[in-house]
């Protein structure tokens, strides 16, 4: 979601005082978590993010988009990518978490930067999902650590012993308040993606990899207007980024290390695009229930499936799936498998 600098306060103490916290070096398998491949031809990577659910909700409703956009789209990972809550409390958070919970499917979680607008402590929710509360989610809690954020950990997706494909999580993090805009991944959240897909190589290969963060790359949109037919994948761009004015060059070092193929943002409500750029996809997922904006009149609202071939994790297929409020419909689903798939 746009800024709204009246909301802005909120977040100012929790940041400041999570600055404060002591730092220490854990070793790159403190950050793996493991998701079983099972015996299925493809892996379905499902992205949900703004929701944005607070106290004021009426639950069943979006629960019911939910739940159809879930069940119509079989996951075999859920990743909730960003502000599933504003102005929530605590009784909030847990009735969100066991919902997604009760479906029996690994799902994990990123933070967007109005996900510490609510009424609990700022270390809240990632204390909450790094305990043992919830069976199904994959999370790592590591708030000592000397990485910047409050979820940056590594899911491998497991066929038996052997790791076919890596799911990154990171926090991009809340406002800068220098520029008054957005945050930015940080030079040690570099440093230490570079050091896990590194540590992960199979015989100094890279194993191949996606990216969740909320808020999107500048990148994601600067080469919007000058895309060819073969760089289009599917949705569109209706709205400008919501990116931060300063980078540090992540997508420099995505190149270099050449493990990851997608990376997957939300934040900005009016987009559901998927863009190849530069040999990499980057994918604005759908956002998943009529709250804040671009909401009660638009038809984009629902998830956004990403399909990873078992035998060759190259081959992609990107599916959009669209959700109605007040009706029992299947979701609409638009995919790139006409295209040929993402390539």
């Amino acid at each position: 979601m746009k800024i709204n600098k009246s909301i802005i306060a909120l977040p100012i103490l929790g940041l400041l005082l999570s600055g404060c916290i002591g730092k220490k070096h854990y070793e790159a398998e403190e950050y793996l978590l493991t998701c079983n491949w099972g015996d299925k031809e493809e892996f379905r990577i499902l992205q949900l993010g703004d929701i944005h659910l607070s106290q004021s909700d009426v639950f069943e409703e979006h629960f019911d988009v939910l739940n159809r956009t879930i069940n119509e789209s079989h996951p075999d990972l859920i990743v909730l990518n960003g502000d599933i809550f504003t102005f929530a409390d605590k009784h909030v958070v847990k009735k969100v978490f066991q919902f997604f919970d009760d479906y029996n499917i690994p799902w994990t979680y990123t933070f967007g930067n109005h996900d510490d607008q609510g009424y609990y402590a700022d270390n809240y929710i990632q204390r909450l999902l790094g305990g043992d509360t919830y069976k199904n989610v994959l999370f790592k809690n590591l708030e000592d650590d000397d990485v910047t954020g409050r979820s940056n950990f590594v899911i491998n997706i497991n066929d038996g012993n052997t790791t076919k494909y890596q799911v990154f999580c990171l926090d991009s993090h809340n406002y800068n308040f220098d520029t008054m805009g957005y945050d930015f991944i940080k030079q040690d959240q570099i440093d230490w993606y570079e050091r896990m897909v590194k540590y992960s190589a199979n015989g100094g290969l890279p194993i191949k990899s996606s990216i969740f963060i909320h808020i999107a790359f500048p990148e994601f949109v600067e080469n919007w207007e000058k895309k060819t037919e073969d760089d289009f994948i599917i949705g569109m761009m209706e709205e400008g980024s919501g990116s931060p004015e300063k980078d540090l060059g992540f997508f420099n070092k995505i190149q270099e290390l050449k493990s990851t193929q997608t990376v997957h943002a939300n934040h900005d409500h009016a987009n559901d695009s998927v863009l190849l750029y530069k040999g990499v996809y980057f994918s604005y997922g759908v956002h998943s229930t009529n709250r804040i904006y671009n909401d009660k009149e638009s038809k984009k609202i629902g998830g956004q499936i990403l399909r990873i071939n078992k035998n060759d994790t190259t081959k992609l297929i990107f599916e959009n799936y669209y959700t109605e409020y007040g009706t029992d419909a299947e979701p609409t689903v638009v995919s790139s498998e006409g295209k040929g798939g993402a390539r």
